[in-house]
């Protein structure tokens, strides 16, 4: 993932077209009056992922690439397409309502008891300031690695509740040196990320709970063919 300052947010906002907030608005919908998510998240975790769109990787990737470097696996439980020839992270409309959903889900998950697979229930976490963090966490290091951290905290004598405790157990529950240090790095800089667009963006954060607008003209049988030196994905 691309290492980034708080600066980045001006560089960003100035690739925010009326499309692409109408986009990260609309995803937007599918947070509620039940959590404190907002479009601003959204964008931070954009900008963070992908430098709004200006590093996605490959298509097809069986590691995570489009908008908001989705892995293939949490893709199609949000309903993408991934393969070589359609490759639906890379729609952003899609792509951000699939991150909308994940990190709602995330915030469910770890403000109740929720059972995982392959991996232990999640430890609920009260405070909504650290319950960001714990969702920050899972959506960059799998929600399945975050909460094996909580429980090793947890019989450490730790809070699984407090963050700045369970990320010191990152590398006990299966994540690298590297990849422990990425997690942390990650909840750090999004919420000032978040700020930052919350101080300074035009997009809507009142349109939550409203009813998601459906894309026209979406499909997912198609294939992808280079004009005027970009892809564009024709249906079939």
């Amino acid at each position: 993932m691309a290492k980034n300052s708080p600066s980045n947010v001006d560089a960003w906002l100035k690739r925010e077209t009326p499309c692409v907030r109408k986009a990260l608005e609309n995803a937007s919908r599918h947070f509620n009056a039940n959590d404190h998510l907002t479009v601003n998240i959204l964008e931070a975790v954009y900008g963070r992922e992908s430098s709004f769109g200006t590093l996605m990787r490959e298509r097809g990737s069986s590691k995570a690439a489009g908008h908001f470097h989705l892995m293939p696996k949490t893709a199609r439980r949000y309903g993408l397409v991934v393969s070589k020839h359609n490759d639906q992270r890379f729609d952003l409309d899609r792509a951000a309502s699939a991150a909308a959903r994940y990190l709602k889900d995330l915030n469910t998950m770890f403000g109740k008891s929720s059972a995982l697979v392959k991996a232990p229930d999640t430890i609920p976490v009260k405070s909504v300031a650290d319950r960001t963090k714990f969702v920050l966490a899972a959506y960059n290091g799998g929600e399945g690695r975050i909460a094996r951290a909580q429980h090793l905290a947890e019989a450490a004598g730790k809070n699984p509740q407090r963050w700045s405790d369970v990320q010191q157990f990152l590398e006990a529950a299966r994540a690298s040196a590297a990849k422990a240090k990425e997690i942390r790095d990650y909840v750090e800089i999004v919420p000032l990320y978040e700020l930052e667009f919350a101080q300074k963006s035009q997009a809507d954060k009142n349109l939550k709970q409203k009813a998601v607008k459906e894309s026209k003209n979406q499909c997912t049988d198609g294939r992808w063919v280079t004009i005027d030196d970009r892809p564009v994905f024709i249906c079939v």
